[in-house]
């Protein structure tokens, strides 16, 4: 392993006497580039598994949580939203049938065209929501209800009452949140 003062004699080989050198020395200074990258993507990679090894290694302290399978509130908002999201996909569907396509006109085609897509994708929202709820009744029937899947503490009682389904506490909400707008 290069020190920090190796690679800046090689970065400074790399650049200051590489500028000074003629175009037939440029393989060296191509090579020095080289050198210098791979050893910065190794020290990288040695710190990211020597960050991974410390984090799978830590002992965390035990954290006395009560399993909330018990919490009866919780349960019945969760059964009663998943029944409430199981009526409306119903209701969506009925909604899908009773228009059929009769149009004789290109823009009433376009209209029918666009419906059916915003149907469809208020349709999958809904699928995707009832999943949530009945992974959430799973978990409470494991006893892992209203606590983060990402680092096991327990969920604010206000977040649960407003997001029943909630999986994730509001700190890995939030970067949940912002990895999916930097993706997107």
């Amino acid at each position: 392993m290069k020190s920090a003062l190796q690679l800046d004699e090689v970065v400074q080989h790399g650049t200051r006497k590489g500028a000074c050198m003629s175009k037939g020395n440029s393989h060296e200074k191509k090579s020095a580039r080289k050198n210098f990258a791979h050893h910065v993507v190794n020290a990288a990679r040695r710190a990211k598994t020597n960050a991974r090894a410390l984090l799978n290694n830590r002992v965390l302290p035990p954290v006395k949580i009560e399993p909330r399978v018990h919490d009866s509130p919780a349960l019945r908002a969760l059964h009663k939203e998943e029944k409430r999201l199981r009526e409306e996909i119903r209701h969506q569907e009925m909604i899908a049938q009773d228009h059929p396509t009769t149009g004789n006109h290109m823009a009433d085609d376009a209209t029918e065209v666009s419906e059916q897509a915003k149907t469809f994708a208020l349709r999958r929202h809904l699928e995707g929501m009832l999943k949530e709820v009945q992974r959430a009744i799973v978990r409470a029937e494991k006893g892992m209800y209203g606590l983060c899947e990402a680092c096991g503490n327990p969920i604010a009682e206000e977040r649960l009452k407003v997001m029943p389904h909630a999986t994730l506490c509001i700190e890995h909400a939030k970067m949940q949140t912002r990895a999916l707008k930097a993706a997107a």
